[in-house]
C-alpha cells in the first residue's frame, strides 16, 4: 500500500492545500488521521476520482446502445 502525504497529493491531484484540508474536514477525501498527521491511500484516491469522472459523448451512446439491445432481448 502507497500512502502519500498532503504535500504529495497536492502534486498528485494538482489541488491546493487549502482545498484539501477543506475536503478533509467535510467529509469529501478520503483520509487516514495518525496525531496531526494526515494521509491518504493512492489506491483509495484513485477510487474517489473516479466517481468524478465525466463520460464522453462516445461512451455514453455506447452505453445507451448496450442498455436498449439488453432491454430489446431482455
Amino acid at each position: 500500500m502507497e500512502y502519500m502525504t498532503v504535500k504529495e497529493l497536492k502534486d498528485y491531484i494538482k489541488m491546493s492545500k487549502s482545498t484539501i484540508y477543506k475536503g478533509c474536514s467535510n467529509g469529501q477525501i478520503p483520509y487516514i488521521k495518525t496525531g496531526k498527521l494526515l494521509l491518504f491511500k493512492k489506491d483509495v484516491i484513485d477510487f474517489w476520482l473516479e466517481q468524478y469522472n465525466v463520460p464522453s459523448k462516445v461512451q455514453v451512446i455506447n452505453n445507451v446502445s448496450k442498455l436498449l439491445k439488453q432491454k430489446k432481448n431482455g
